[in-house]
């Protein structure tokens, strides 16, 4: 760290200027972007050798499940530590050493009971706690992903499951169209994890909805995928009026009512493809929380789920042309709808 940078941000403070979480985000210097990816290479490189190298004599010598036990807390406690550290190096080292004791301890646990679920629901347990610690954004999303996995592993529905992701679809929206008010609070960054963790599994899960004829997955959701199906393209047209509704909300009356039966209109000709449907809905969402990372997977989902759709076998190639253009037909309409309006308003 420079010296003279930190002296200076600890005038700022003194002086009133600046406040303590200001002041340290002022005294951390960023690194170049390759030295970040040598850096975490080298992390999780040195944290394999030393994991295997501790944990390797421990499992081959012991045999109870307390000392397993006891190890993992060990190194989920040590990566606690480490986490509390600044150093990017140190930073990916707690994140490796933390994977390593949840592991050990979602295996002791799975030995202990014998089943599969117990381990699922210790890991998404156990994933949610370290959401109390502190963590960086990359241990965050991982904790985060690694909870959702486990909780979505022991859905065998397929209905649930389609209900299960228009929820998340519908929880990303709204903390998308809310970004403004949480940014500041103070745990903000793991509500930004949350967020796109969310939405990442929201597009996921919404692109497998679509998918669900070509995938045979009858022995992990059951026989309902045609109710499965229709689940997910109702209520993705639900959620897309609704988010079509609210980001009009500053509109005229006449303007609103010509939007939302524009995006009434492509509901009832996407209603096959639902993912399109999802991926619009986020994608407006994503836009309006000024995203253009997130905003441009958006449209990569679009892309994926319209491609998906057009060479899906279930209709006919006459009967899905009919519908891509009609469908293009009423975007032109809203685009020439919007530009009358921006026209008025300037």
């Amino acid at each position: 760290m420079n010296s003279e940078k930190k002296l200076t941000s600890e005038l700022l403070q003194q002086a009133d200027i600046i406040d303590e979480a200001q002041m340290q985000q002022l005294q951390q210097h960023g690194s170049p972007w390759w030295l970040q990816i040598l850096q975490g290479i080298a992390a999780w490189i040195a944290s394999l050798f030393i994991i295997s190298a501790f944990i390797g004599p421990i499992l081959a010598v012991s045999d109870g499940s307390t000392i397993k036990a006891g190890v993992a807390v060990i190194l989920l406690a040590g990566s606690i530590w480490l986490a509390t550290r600044r150093q990017e190096f140190v930073q990916h080292l707690s994140v490796s050493v933390a994977l390593a004791g949840q592991g050990l301890l979602v295996y002791t646990l799975y030995e202990l009971f014998n089943h599969v679920d117990a381990a699922a629901y210790a890991c998404a347990v156990i994933t949610a706690l370290l959401l109390l610690s502190p963590l960086n954004q990359l241990h965050q999303r991982l904790s985060i992903s690694i909870a959702l996995i486990c909780l979505l592993s022991l859905l065998h529905s397929a209905t649930v499951v389609a209900l299960g992701s228009n929820v998340l679809a519908a929880g990303a929206i709204l903390l998308w169209c809310s970004r403004l008010k949480w940014a500041g609070i103070r745990h903000a960054d793991k509500l930004k994890s949350l967020l796109e963790v969310t939405t990442l599994a929201g597009l996921c899960l919404a692109l497998m909805g679509q998918c669900l004829p070509m995938l045979d997955l009858s022995d992990w959701l059951g026989n309902k995928l045609d109710v499965a199906r229709a689940l997910y393209s109702a209520l993705g047209s639900v959620i897309l009026i609704s988010t079509v509704f609210w980001l009009s909300r500053f509109a005229t009356v006449p303007s609103r009512l010509a939007l939302i039966t524009i995006t009434t209109a492509l509901c009832v000709l996407l209603y096959p493809a639902s993912g399109l449907l999802f991926s619009t809905a986020l994608m407006l969402a994503c836009f309006y929380g000024s995203s253009t990372r997130w905003t441009l997977l958006c449209l990569l989902s679009m892309l994926v789920a319209i491609s998906q759709f057009y060479y899906q076998l279930q209709l006919n190639l006459l009967h899905k042309s009919a519908i891509l253009a009609f469908s293009g037909l009423v975007l032109l309409a809203a685009w020439w709808l919007l530009q009358r309006y921006q026209r008025r308003l300037a």
